[in-house]
């Protein structure tokens, strides 16, 4: 018993032991854990929580992934502690205060994973910060969507983060797919319509493909090739994929890597001489930030580089940051002897706007009730390393007030789109000297602008506009500073191989003849001349050599030829359609378009019988009638006081006054005009109808003309109705064309010499010949001037572009050539290459068909005239009216008088009296004509 109960009411000696090991074995489950988390965690675990006494504050864990052997993990986590003590300096009334758990990924894609899952499994962090690359991102989104734990980075940039939806991701970043626009607009401005695109061989690099590709076929470019390099290739690989660059015409590169792998690629095609006079590189965003603070011989090897970066305006908030962040990394990390690497880059914006936005929400979902116990343990713990993680019940909410965030941050405005930051305005550098040089900016709405102010439209950033009139000069690469064309010829450049077409027939076109003092063949005619002054007027020297080429009368197998780069070119007389535009590219035309119909022409002898009245139109009839009456009053007027022939009966003075205007119509009329005013008024009159004689001499000659030569047939409805035969050119697309406008087939012949096309025609339809011949307008022209007005062109009849010059899809010629022959086109050059091989004149398709009515003589031409002949008629009318009517007057006096003497007013019968004629001379007697009816 008292053995019994000493065991029951005290401890055996062995029970100390049992407790001393109960002890020991708490405190390793309890304190050790957390001891080795912040000693892994190293000098990057800090707390942001001392500004506050612990008693009144509540501690939330944020965890931050980041590659801290990296100047940009560094600077980073720098910029993520000064916004916490920026913040709660400013707000100490916060509740809360974030407590950082720093993790180094290594530059690795498993340790930021394996970082992230150790944060969220032990150390419970509510939101992590990070990572820092786009590789990193795409495992670690995952984790935060298990676990529903907000992750945010401010540098994982690429696309490939966010293909799939995974709402606890998010990007306070801009997204490389936003840039791709604004590259492409760049490259829009100076022309360039083939580029290359070198790009980092991963997921990050492979990313922009798709947006960029889109972005520059809006704007008519092409990728022509893809350079993919691994980001940790040796010298001889990259130095491989160069010189395979080299050896392309293409000399626009636009360069998608990671700031390391590109100074490596820079340095490479360096020492290749690829960054000389000539070429084009431009970098996308990763590196355009960077450049400012990238090392000086990186930046040396990158001169005349243009660089794409999202712009952020200075204020005095960025430069006290500046200031201070500049002091505090070069005394954390001793960083003295290279002041450009200690400088802060939107990057570290970015972060440091997260670390606000992470802060806040941190504080805004604490008043609402920030739960205690944070995560929950899932109850398959230790099955494997995702299914054992927790899951955060303030996620959440945490996720939602971070989303809501909206605040102006450093970086400008801080606000989550569709979980990432809105599209920025980009800033355009240079790379000059030492430093990256503003050349202008890029906005989603107005394109291209030298300053973010301008007053330049978003119409005029849509239409052609240089890149030269808005933004400033470039300083490309070999410090020039004349625009690169975008291509040049490879450094294995070859002799361009072109084709040219064997005729057997117009042979003025091309005549490829054997040149025995060779062994080889020479090429002439019209589109042999026009190609060679057009590439003399290159601003290039171009290499070429013509081979002869039989395409069997198709020119389709020729453009086979070129399509599959058997030939570099062909050069012809090549018509520009549709279907053959498909396949090759065609310069500018150099010859008139258009198919017409050839027939024969024939004399029509059948005029109308008052032809005589169409060389005047009616109105220029009514005018010179008017004119003549009115020139006929005019004259009488002045004439009818004094000139006997004008006076008599008023019939007479009628047909003696018209009767004359209308003699002076042929020149004919008599010399009875005595008074000086009258004559001017003749002399004007008979100028005018001089003018008016001859042109109507000539338009009724040329009608008469015109009537007599007609075509045969006018519409191709006329051949069809009465089934007439038709031809065309051998091997010519004619035929399908003939075959479009429903022509049978048994009525449709193949012509191949001129000889045949006149022989046939001459024939018709009835004697084994045909009734009209469709072909091209330069080949019927060409026929004209040989064969001459016994046939006409009809037409046209469908439209095409003209012959032009074949290159393959893509060529860097055809923008060049198409520009030399418009100037020799336009130019007296191309009338003398026309005049050689055609004489002094073409025909055009409507030759020998003319229009009657622009021969007619209209009122229009001649209004000169009238008006100058009706003001000399009013002067002398007005001159000569004031003695018409005294005159009259008189005459009307004497004959009252008269009548009176006649009636016995004045005398007797008896005592007959002279009267006085006021207008006979003194001393004659007086003379008296008895009035007639």
């Amino acid at each position: 018993m008292p053995r019994r109960a000493r065991a029951r009411g005290a401890p055996s000696a062995a029970e100390p032991s049992v407790l001393a090991a109960g002890m020991v074995l708490a405190f390793i489950v309890f304190v050790v854990p957390p001891l080795l988390a912040a000693a892994a965690g190293g000098a990057g675990n800090a707390s942001a929580s001392t500004a506050a006494p612990a008693a009144t504050t509540v501690p939330v864990d944020v965890g931050v992934v980041l590659d801290l052997a990296t100047g940009l993990g560094k600077k980073s986590l720098l910029s993520v502690k000064m916004a916490l003590e920026d913040l709660y300096a400013a707000r100490p009334d916060f509740t809360t205060r974030v407590r950082l758990h720093a993790r180094d990924s290594d530059r690795d894609v498993v340790t930021a994973a394996s970082a992230a899952v150790d944060l969220i499994r032990d150390e419970r962090v509510s939101v992590v910060i990070g990572p820092q690359s786009t590789l990193q991102a795409e495992f670690v989104t995952y984790l935060a969507n298990k676990t529903k734990v907000p992750v945010i980075s401010f540098s994982a940039t690429g696309d490939a983060a966010i293909q799939y939806h995974l709402p606890y991701f998010l990007r306070a970043c801009a997204k490389d797919s936003f840039q791709a626009a604004a590259i492409a607009a760049f490259v829009e401005a100076y022309g360039w319509k083939n580029v290359v695109v070198v790009y980092e061989d991963d997921n990050y690099g492979v990313g922009i493909l798709p947006s960029i590709t889109d972005a520059l076929q809006d704007v008519e470019a092409h990728i022509i090739y893809r350079a993919a390099i691994p980001a940790s290739s040796p010298d001889y690989l990259i130095d491989e994929e160069l010189y395979k660059l080299m050896t392309m015409q293409t000399r626009v590169f636009i360069v998608h890597m990671l700031p390391g792998p590109a100074s490596h690629f820079f340095a490479r095609a360096f020492a290749a001489g690829m960054m000389s006079e000539g070429y084009v590189w431009i970098v996308t965003a990763n590196v355009g930030i960077v450049l400012d603070v990238l090392p000086q011989h990186t930046v040396e090897n990158m001169q005349g580089v243009v660089g794409f970066r999202p712009y952020v305006a200075k204020s005095a908030r960025i430069i006290d940051f500046m200031s201070r962040f500049d002091a505090l990394f070069r005394a954390k990390y001793h960083q003295a002897h290279d002041v450009r690497m200690a400088r802060p880059t939107i990057f570290q914006y970015w972060a440091y706007d997260v670390a606000w936005a992470v802060a806040t929400a941190v504080e805004k979902v604490n008043r609402v009730g920030f739960p205690n116990t944070g995560f929950q343990t899932p109850q398959d713990v230790g099955k494997n390393l995702v299914t054992g993680l927790p899951t955060s019940t303030a996620g959440p909410e945490l996720l939602s007030s971070i989303l809501e965030a909206d605040f102006d941050g450093l970086a400008g405005r801080f606000r989550f789109v569709d979980r990432h930051m809105d599209v920025p305005v980009y800033e355009v550098l240079n790379v000059v000297g030492e430093k990256a040089r503003g050349l202008g900016f890029w906005s989603p709405g107005s394109g291209l602008l030298r300053l973010l102010n301008s007053s330049f439209t978003e119409d005029q950033a849509k239409s052609s506009v240089s890149a030269s009139e808005v933004l400033k000069p470039v300083i490309w690469p070999g410090d020039s500073t004349t625009v690169p064309k975008g291509w040049d010829f490879p450094v294995n450049a070859k002799v361009l191989r072109i084709a040219v077409p064997v005729r057997h027939e117009f042979k003025n076109f091309v005549n490829v003849e054997a040149n025995h003092n060779t062994n080889g063949s020479r090429a002439s005619g019209y589109s042999i001349d026009v190609f060679e002054v057009a590439v003399n007027r290159l601003p290039y020297a171009l290499r070429y050599e013509y081979i002869p080429y039989d395409c069997a009368n198709s020119y389709d197998q020729l453009i086979t030829q070129v399509y599959y780069k058997k030939f570099d070119a062909a050069v012809g007389d090549v018509s520009i359609i549709a279907n053959r535009s498909k396949y090759v590219d065609f310069t500018m035309p150099y010859t008139e378009s258009g198919v017409s119909m050839l027939v024969l022409a024939k004399n029509d002898d059948r005029t109308t019988m008052w032809i005589f009245l169409e060389p005047l139109t009616e109105d220029l009839w009514i005018a010179t009638m008017v004119f003549i009456f009115f020139t006929g009053l005019v004259v009488w007027m002045i004439e009818n006081p004094k000139n006997e022939r004008f006076q008599g009966s008023k019939w007479k003075q009628f047909s003696t006054s018209f009767y004359f205007t209308f003699s002076t119509l042929t020149f004919s009329h008599d010399q009875i005009i005595e008074k000086l005013h009258s004559k001017v008024v003749v002399v004007i009159w008979c100028f005018v109808v001089l003018v008016l004689v001859q042109s109507y001499t000539a338009s009724l000659s040329s009608l008469l003309t015109a009537q007599r030569l007609q075509p045969s047939v006018t519409d191709p409805r006329q051949l069809l109705r009465n089934g007439h035969y038709v031809g065309y050119q051998n091997g010519s697309f004619v035929h399908a064309m003939l075959r479009r406008l429903q022509f049978d087939e048994r009525k449709i012949k193949v012509l191949s010499t001129l000889e045949e096309y006149a022989k046939a025609l001459k024939a018709g339809s009835k004697h084994g010949g045909v009734s009209a011949i469709f072909d091209e307008n330069p080949y019927l022209n060409s026929f004209i001037t040989q064969y001459g007005k016994d046939f006409q062109i009809v037409g046209p009849i469908d439209r095409t572009d003209g012959f032009g010059f074949v290159f393959p899809r893509g060529s860097p010629l055809v923008p060049d050539l198409s520009k030399a022959i418009l100037n020799i086109t336009e130019g007296c050059e191309g009338f003398q290459i026309q005049k050689k091989w055609f004489g002094d004149a073409t025909p055009s398709p409507e030759y020998g068909s003319p229009d009657t009515d622009s021969v007619r003589l209209s009122l229009q031409s001649f209004k000169g005239l009238f008006i100058v002949n009706g003001f000399a008629l009013c002067v002398m009318l007005v001159i000569n009216l004031p003695e018409f009517i005294r005159a009259k007057s008189t005459e009307l006096r004497d004959l009252s008088l008269q009548r009176a003497s006649s009636s016995g007013e004045f005398a007797s019968d008896n005592e007959p009296q002279q009267l006085q004629n006021n207008n006979a001379a003194p001393g004659e007697p007086l003379q008296i004509e008895r009035e007639t009816d």
